[in-house]
């Protein structure tokens, strides 16, 4: 049946219409799929200035929830990784596209009558779905990794995020620890001039306090850094230093059983889904490869004189499959195959060590965190009054008071540095759940 030319361009135009909204639906579903695992938007105007995404505001403080806000919105290596889904989308359409037909004219000149052929590949009618569904496969798969590129992006902005909150409570206890010097090298001094002490008691005070001092100027400095480590993550880096952040709620939830925590995982985590897919997209690749063993193609010869005039007809063109039946290319995917099913066990065998221990750094930062704050800090602070009461009354040296005093600083310390661990396990066993909190807080 021979359909009118305005038809035919009607068909063509819809045609490509259909492929075109496919490829653009399939294009949202990196997005959808990050904004739906980390509650944030990713889709920012390319070539655009970095800006604060809708709804964040950071003139109050800034929460490590917007600083991850923050980083998807702005994060210049991350949004190169989302390019490549524009990659795969191509490859896509570039798949589902037909070959055009080809045209043989040969002129006549003297006896040569006019002759001309037109060749339109035929293998396409069985190729084309195996050579789409595999394109289709490698597009999700890819979708479908970026989500854990964005899981990984917010992983690492929490963990900046808590490296400036732990320095910035290390640079406050070291300035604690230098006024109390201060404190003690004056009280030091006055009793030396009343000549209560000897001179050495006043060189290791005042050798205290420098260290103290000293110690206080380098916390400070740690501050800088881990700020421009968060900077760089949030491209915050104009605004960072005068920036006050907000420390998280803190994490009293029960934690579940491992086992429990294991199979969420292995239902949520997009690197693990990843790995299906590239399997699923290797299996395709390997139909398509058996399907290009030969190829055939249609043939209409046209003729300017032949016997009775004008002539045309049809043909065939085939490649017969004596000598190359495309071996190597099948050969080749199903190494491919073998090989994606052996990363999915590689990856599944990963997420099980990350999640059992990230589940065990949590247990170990919580119990240290309230050891030390149940019984090792109030103990430690009893010490040091009662060490400072005796000192007093001139019943202890400076020595044992000052020990006392390092005790109860580096409980202290601990303390700072168990709630950082705290936070950053809690922060990885959310990644490796692939959600963006995946324990809830009260």
């Amino acid at each position: 049946m021979r359909f009118p030319i305005r038809h035919r361009r009607l068909q063509a135009a819809a045609a490509g219409i259909l492929l075109f909204t496919f490829a653009a639906g399939a294009a949202g579903q990196a997005p959808a799929g990050i904004e739906r695992r980390t509650a944030h938007g990713v889709v920012r105007p390319a070539g655009s200035d970095p800006v604060l995404p809708p709804g964040v505001a950071i003139v109050d403080g800034l929460t490590d929830d917007e600083a991850v806000a923050i980083a998807l919105w702005n994060n210049a290596a991350f949004h190169a990784d989302l390019s490549a889904l524009g990659i795969a989308r191509a490859d896509l359409v570039e798949a589902g596209l037909l070959k055009n037909p080809i045209l043989s004219f040969l002129f006549p000149l003297g006896p040569k009558q006019l002759e001309a052929t037109v060749t339109l590949p035929l293998e396409i009618f069985w190729q084309r779905p195996r050579r789409v569904a595999a394109a289709k496969a490698d597009f999700e798969r890819i979708a479908t990794g970026l989500e854990q590129n964005a899981l990984d992006l917010a992983r690492d902005t929490r963990l900046a995020f808590y490296d400036v909150l732990f320095a910035e409570d290390r640079a406050r206890l070291a300035h604690e620890l230098e006024r109390v010097r201060r404190e003690t090298t004056a009280l030091v001094d006055a009793r030396f001039r009343a000549g209560e002490v000897a001179e050495l008691e006043v060189i290791a005070a005042r050798a205290d306090e420098m260290a103290a001092a000293e110690l206080a100027k380098r916390r400070d400095g740690e501050i800088g850094v881990a700020r421009e480590r968060l900077a760089s993550l949030t491209t915050l880096e104009g605004r960072m230093a005068a920036l006050s952040l907000s420390p998280p709620s803190p994490d009293t939830g029960e934690v579940p059983d491992p086992d429990s925590l294991v199979r969420t995982a292995l239902a949520a985590r997009p690197d693990l889904r990843a790995s299906e897919l590239a399997i699923e997209a290797a299996t395709k690749r390997a139909k398509w490869e058996k399907s290009r063993m030969a190829t055939l193609s249609g043939i209409l010869d046209i003729n300017g004189s032949g016997k009775n005039g004008f002539e045309a007809g049809p043909g065939i063109l085939a490649e017969l499959p004596v000598f190359h039946r495309n071996k190597g290319g099948i050969s080749r995917s199903a190494a491919e195959v073998e090989r994606a099913a052996r990363q999915y066990l590689a990856v599944r065998e990963r997420i099980v060590l990350e999640v059992r221990q990230s589940r065990a750094e949590l247990v170990q930062a919580r119990a240290s965190l309230d050891a030390l704050r149940g019984s090792v800090i109030p103990e430690a602070s009893e010490a040091v009054r009662i060490a400072e009461l005796a000192y007093r009354n001139g019943a202890e040296s400076l020595l044992f008071v000052l020990d006392s005093m390092r005790r109860l600083s580096d409980a202290q310390l601990a303390d700072a540095e168990a709630l950082a661990n705290l936070r950053r396990a809690r922060a990885r066993l959310d990644r490796s759940l692939g959600r963006n909190d995946a324990l809830q807080q009260p």
